[in-house]
Order: structure tokens, then C-alpha cells, then sequence
């Protein structure tokens, strides 16, 4: 009997960010007709990248033409239209359980209504099996966006995890964390690349240097940016040099004006999966970043970027920006991956990118190092087996 899945989130399998090319790689090989994605009707994957039947939820927002800072006069309306956005996403997915025999619910708690109404599909379902599979720790990620980790939510994730046949979290230190305060056992899934045949490639020679970062910047990673930038604007004033710091990524919009003031800054926006293939193979540098402060801190410390075996599977020399206990830190200490920074001082970052320019950091000596973490932690075959091992 086929393993019909249902996956319960907020963006759909193949969505062009690193969620959606997560869930894409992670499902590799799972059959299209088994598969259904339910997630916010306003988003769609990419075109060439759509796996399985999309299902479309209600999509509750505040409106554009309100400004941020009268979000609090809409929040009740907007709590009214997340409540009935949630009972009318139970009807709707109860249908598509009955109808297509689902086996299998895939829930990943971003949104707390769209948790909800999963909880509540498992509740008028027992009989489903179901699979949690934490992405960006989910205290961390009100903490980071100001949002309320009400009791309720917090119950609310128990549940989840409490009803979970299969529990996923997206790297060894949350996995371990939420052993000790679940009492459960948790795997890990992120992100995985092809490890057959890795080759590190060269950097492009041109007069310009470049530092990329291919990934959107919020509250997750802004404060480490935007320090790193700053030092990458005082070397071009000291040297004389042309170092640019390009970023393909969607930037807050509250990051956009300190960020786009600084010259040697280029933001690109979002692009392609292919393009940013390319141009990481080009860089000078790459450029991994995590947030230092208070309120991001739960983020940096369990989560892991999307990026991360994409970056070191290039061979280029990767910059690993982050808190010393993050995740992150921690992969890079494993095996021994440098350059490594755990801290925003300006003093540390300018002699950082002084040592850089001297080329004191041996690619190819780190490229061995970078594959045996490959191997290891992030070969997609191994982790997709594991994976689809927990759907029935």
C-alpha cells in the first residue's frame, strides 16, 4: 500500500527559499501521487519545481496599505480571521484525507493557526500517522518576530509533539535539546546534496573581489550582517581596494536602508536556485552568518542555514559568522572548518578580512575537511532514506 502524505506547513515543497528546496530534496524519489502540500494559498513552488497536489489555505494578512506601525489596531481582526482561516483549513484537509486515503500528516509549526489546524486534523484522526519536523525552533522564532509564546502555544506544540509518531529537528543540537525537554526521541533532517562526485571549483579571476551571501536577511542573521558589512566598508576605505559584498536574498525592510547605504553593498533580491548555484562557485568568499542578539539567540543556537552544504560543497573559502554554542559554530568545529568568527567586534572583523586578503586561509586544505562534513552530516541519499523511513 502506497505512503500517501500529506504535508501540513506554511510555504509548499519546493518554494523558492531554503524551506521549500529542503522539503524538494528531503522527498527526492517520494512518488508526485503520494503526495499532497498544503500550505498558504498565496504562495506557490516554482514552476519547475512543484512536487505533489498543492492544496491552498487561507491566506489571513494584514492588508499592504496598513502600515507596521498600526499592526496592533488590525491584530484583533486579523486573530478573528486566523481563527475561522483554522476551522475552515480542518474541513477542507479532513476532505482531503478522506478522499485520497492519506496515511501519512507532515506537520511543520511555523504559523500557530496552521499548527492548530493540523493538531485538530490528528485529533478527528487519530488513526494518521504523524511526523513533526522542526525547521527553525519555534520559541525561537516568536522570540526573534516579538510574537507572544503564550502558554496556549506552548501546549499547543506539546500536543504536537506529544501525538508524533516520527520527530525531526533540523540539526544535532536542537535534536538533543529537545530529547531533554520532550522526553522523546528526535532525528535530524536538513537540508542534503548529491555527495557523488564532489569537485571543488574555482573562483572566477577578475579585478573585483566579491563576498556572497546567498540567503534572505531578517531578524535571524541582521545584526552579524550588518556588522560584517560595515567592516567589509571600512577595509575598501583603509586599503583602497574594491571588496563587494553582494547578497542574493529578500532583505526586511526595515534592513534595507542601513544595509543599501553602505556602497560597497549590492542587494540583488531572490534569485533563482541555479543562479545562486552559480555565483557561489564564482565568490571570492562566502559569507555564512547567525544572529548575535538576545532575542535571535534560540535561532542561532538550534537552527542551521539551508545554504550551509551548498556552500561547502563548492570548495570556496566559507566565512562561518555565529555564536560559538550555535549549531552553525558547532558544525564548523566538528571538522575543523575555517575560517570561523564568533563574534561582531569590529577589531576582530577588520583583522579577519586583513588575514583573508593575505591569503592565510588554504582552500584547498579545508576542501577535504568540507567533504568529510558532507559525507557525514549532509548526503541527501542518507538523509531522505531516514527521512521517507517514517512514513507508513
Amino acid at each position: 500500500m502506497s505512503a500517501r502524505t500529506l504535508v501540513i506547513a506554511d510555504y509548499p515543497v519546493g518554494y523558492a527559499s531554503g524551506f521549500g528546496e529542503t522539503l524538494l530534496n528531503l522527498f527526492s524519489g517520494f512518488p508526485d501521487e503520494d503526495l499532497w502540500t498544503a500550505h498558504l494559498g498565496h504562495l506557490a513552488a516554482e514552476e519547475h519545481k512543484k512536487k505533489g497536489q498543492s492544496v491552498k489555505l487561507p491566506s489571513p494578512r494584514r492588508p499592504g496599505f496598513i502600515p507596521n506601525k498600526l499592526s496592533l489596531t488590525y491584530y484583533p481582526l486579523l486573530k478573528s480571521q486566523q481563527y475561522y482561516a483554522a476551522k475552515s483549513s480542518v474541513q477542507l484537509l479532513l476532505r482531503i484525507v478522506k478522499q485520497h486515503s492519506i496515511r501519512n500528516l507532515l506537520v511543520i509549526p511555523v504559523t500557530p493557526w496552521i499548527l492548530s489546524a493540523a493538531v485538530n486534523v490528528h485529533k478527528s484522526c487519530s488513526e494518521l500517522n504523524l511526523v513533526l519536523f522542526v525547521m527553525d525552533d519555534w520559541q525561537g522564532h516568536h522570540e526573534s518576530h516579538h510574537l507572544p509564546y503564550s502558554r496556549r502555544r506552548q501546549r499547543l506544540l506539546h500536543e504536537a509533539v506529544n501525538r508524533a509518531h516520527a520527530r525531526f529537528a533540523v540539526s544535532k543540537e536542537m535534536a538533543a535539546h529537545y530529547e531533554d525537554v520532550y522526553g522523546k526521541r528526535w532525528q535530524v533532517a536538513h537540508n542534503g546534496i548529491s555527495t557523488d562526485g564532489i569537485q571543488k571549483s574555482a573562483p572566477a579571476t577578475t579585478d573585483k573581489r566579491q563576498v556572497l551571501l546567498a540567503g534572505d536577511i531578517n531578524e535571524f542573521r541582521f545584526d552579524a550582517v550588518m556588522s560584517f558589512a560595515e567592516a567589509i566598508q571600512r577595509y575598501n576605505c583603509r586599503s583602497g581596494r574594491t571588496l563587494d559584498f553582494v547578497v542574493l536574498g529578500e532583505v526586511a525592510l526595515k534592513h534595507r536602508g542601513p544595509l543599501a547605504a553602505l556602497p560597497c553593498v549590492s542587494l540583488l533580491g531572490r534569485q533563482t536556485h541555479s543562479d545562486c548555484l552559480n555565483a557561489m562557485k564564482s565568490a571570492d568568499l562566502l559569507y555564512l552568518p547567525l544572529a548575535f542578539c538576545k532575542t535571535s539567540s534560540r535561532i542561532a543556537r538550534y537552527s542551521l542555514p539551508t545554504k550551509l552544504p551548498e556552500y561547502l560543497a563548492t570548495g570556496n573559502t566559507v566565512l562561518f559568522h555565529a555564536p560559538s554554542e550555535s549549531a552553525l559554530f558547532q558544525v564548523a568545529e566538528r571538522y575543523d572548518l575555517k575560517p570561523r568568527l564568533s563574534t561582531t567586534d569590529p577589531i576582530a572583523l577588520d583583522t579577519f578580512l586583513e588575514s583573508w586578503h593575505r591569503e592565510e586561509y588554504d582552500v584547498d586544505d579545508q576542501f577535504p575537511k568540507a567533504r568529510t562534513a558532507l559525507i557525514q552530516e549532509f548526503d541527501i541519499k542518507s538523509l531522505s532514506q531516514s527521512f521517507q523511513a517514517a512514513f507508513v
